[in-house]
């Protein structure tokens, strides 16, 4: 198994940064990338530590301990928070949405919102608690995170977005270690392992700046029920010459997961004890005066994987597999007429580039080819291939984007421009959000920690394409999109399999304007809504991309995106029935776009 991150699993690491904090090269061990070194005060103000150049880390003192507690238990609340207060101890509450529904056992966000204003740490631990070792799982990453995030951000507390992050289940690979360090985190803890076995009484590694990365933080002890005063002392007595312990624990009680389980009497003892001797305990967050971001250390695990899993083992995201199983159609698709860097396509294969060319010439797919013209002004339309982000600006709000749902229409003046079409982008039922093609605000899957699988679109021997899904209640829906001379034709449809009629059934169908160059300023200036249809003129304002739907609800467009929408309204659907609307979108060199507009809407009178 090769041990790297972009040649066999994985894209090629993002030296850019979203937040803008310094991240980490591909190497994940060399000198961070600083921006601009204005820089250093926004990360003072972000994380209150005093930080500045060139400034050695401070000594680690002796009985330094930092205290972890994993997955939102209840307890964390009405007993550990309170206790450690008392104590004057800091810790970090890593937090998950995963067993939310059992409000008897876990915490609301509202009890985390009020944690937070105790004073103490607040760390993600991901939505759905996965199995982020496997490169499918580490793909949707940032969505998880996002999604706690917001949760995070929308308590009265307003709990600010965590630096660091648990390995759920301990697990760990270097595809999540890198999307960790592409997100700017700034710590991660992972368990005992490989150090000591899981489930023994084993001691495993202290933490020590110099040796090991800080995405990748050792535990020291993961408290088991089996824990005595006199273990837990072993474990602490470690924290010496430059060791940090760090104590990983659960509930206290933890009723729903008693394999985790502290005694509330035993871990009152353990703090007493700490207390009495004089330790000193804090959170993750405040490890960083001892950590040197200049030259962290080149710590072996960052390659490696835990638990090890031989390559017939690994999971990879939905969409690289089927890249992979077809690369002549994707290659030739992203390359010739998506325009992509070898760069990009390696992103969307999990390859190196030195493969993505290889493969190529063996292929004989030119990347400078010129497309060849399609016959009878038929326009071109092809599944966009995913990898390269589809919008300009409010990239934050389509995170972890499916490509199934989206095709590329292409303009006939330019062959190398497009409209992305997400068809569809959104599916609501009232004010629940039965269907989102992206991660932002959480849907009713979301809710239920229930994940929606990307399924590409079936193309068809004259050039159409379509897609069907049917949901986990029973709910399917559908589209389809016909090339036609000058513009695409478009339907989707909503199949009810519930025993309920589905009211206020309203959609979204996002038409992106990135992949045209001559239409993508991010203003509505160039824009004309007129519902039900829409219309952006070029640069040159003689040449338009108009798109209309039936029983159009909103005519409008997000000018950061940029992008147009003439969103559907569903007729309510009763239980075994279909329901459809139908869309075009084209396109138009002229000076009359008024009467282009009339004939739309004439046509939708009829």
């Amino acid at each position: 198994m090769k041990p790297v991150y972009s040649a066999q699993f994985w894209p090629s690491p993002v030296r850019g940064l979203e937040s803008g904090l310094p991240t980490l090269d591909p190497g994940l061990g060399a000198r961070p990338i600083h921006r601009l070194a204005g820089l250093i005060v926004l990360v003072v103000a972000l994380f209150g530590h005093s930080m500045a150049l060139a400034v050695p880390p401070k000594a680690i003192p002796d009985k330094l301990v930092v205290l972890t507690f994993d997955d939102a238990v209840k307890s964390h609340r009405a007993f550990v928070a309170p206790l450690l207060k008392e104590l004057g101890f800091g810790a970090t509450f890593f937090v998950t949405h995963k067993w939310m529904e059992d409000t008897t056992n876990f915490m609301t966000w509202e009890d985390i919102g009020e944690i937070h204003e105790m004073g103490f740490d607040i760390g993600n631990h991901s939505w759905t608690h996965a199995d982020f070792s496997q490169p499918k799982n580490a793909a949707r990453l940032k969505g998880e995170l996002s999604l706690v995030d917001r949760a995070l951000m929308q308590t009265k507390a307003k709990v600010p977005r965590p630096v660091s992050f648990a390995y759920c289940g301990n697990s760990f690979g270097p595809e999540a270690v890198q999307r960790l360090a592409d997100l700017g985190y700034r710590f991660a803890r992972r368990g005992e392992m490989p150090e000591a076995r899981y489930g023994t009484l084993e001691i495993g590694a202290t933490y020590d700046p110099s040796r090991h990365h800080p995405l990748l933080i050792p535990t020291t002890g993961d408290a088991y029920p089996n824990w005595t005063l006199d273990h837990f002392k072993k474990v602490a007595a470690r924290a010496t010459n430059g060791q940090i312990v760090v104590l990983q624990f659960h509930g206290v009680p933890d009723v729903a997961h008693p394999w985790v389980h502290t005694p509330p009497e035993r871990f009152r003892e353990y703090m007493a004890w700490l207390k009495e001797n004089n330790f000193r305990c804090i959170a993750v967050r405040d490890l960083e005066p001892f950590i040197d971001r200049d030259h962290l250390p080149d710590d072996p695990l960052l390659k490696s994987r835990h638990p090890l899993r031989t390559p017939d083992k690994l999971l990879l995201p939905v969409e690289m597999q089927s890249t992979r199983r077809e690369p002549a159609y994707w290659l030739e698709n992203m390359l010739v007429h998506h325009r992509y860097t070898w760069d990009e396509a390696a992103h969307v294969l999990g390859w190196s580039v030195d493969e993505v060319q290889q493969k190529a010439a063996e292929l004989h797919i030119n990347r400078d080819a010129i497309p060849q013209a399609t016959a009878g002004g038929i326009v071109r339309v092809l599944p966009y291939p995913g990898g390269r982000e589809v919008r300009r600006g409010f990239t934050d709000g389509n995170i972890d984007f499916q490509r199934g749902m989206k095709a590329s229409v292409f303009l006939p003046w330019d062959a190398a421009s497009y409209v992305v079409v997400d068809l569809p982008e959104a599916i609501f039922s009232n004010s629940r959000l039965l269907y989102l093609a992206h991660t932002h605000i959480p849907t009713i899957w979301d809710e239920q920690n229930i994940l929606i699988e990307n399924i590409d679109w079936t193309r068809e021997p004259d050039g159409s394409l379509n897609h069907e899904r049917v949901l986990s209640n029973r709910i399917a829906f559908g589209a389809s999109m016909k090339p036609k001379p000058g513009g695409v034709d478009m339907e989707l449809w909503l199949r009810n399999g519930t025993d309920q009629t589905l009211p206020g059934l309203r959609t979204q169908i996002c038409d992106h304007l990135k992949g045209a160059p001559e239409f993508n300023e991010q203003t509505t200036t160039n824009k004309i809504f007129q519902s039900p249809s829409v219309a952006v003129h070029s640069s040159g304002g003689n040449r338009w991309i108009l798109t209309t739907w039936e029983r159009c609800g909103r005519a409008w467009g997000n000018q950061y995106v940029p992008c147009l929408h003439a969103d559907p309204v569903l007729p309510d659907c009763a239980p075994g029935e279909t329901v459809r609307v139908r869309g075009r979108l084209w396109f138009y060199e002229g000076e009359d776009v008024q009467q282009e507009l009339a004939r739309a809407s004439e046509v939708q009178r009829r």
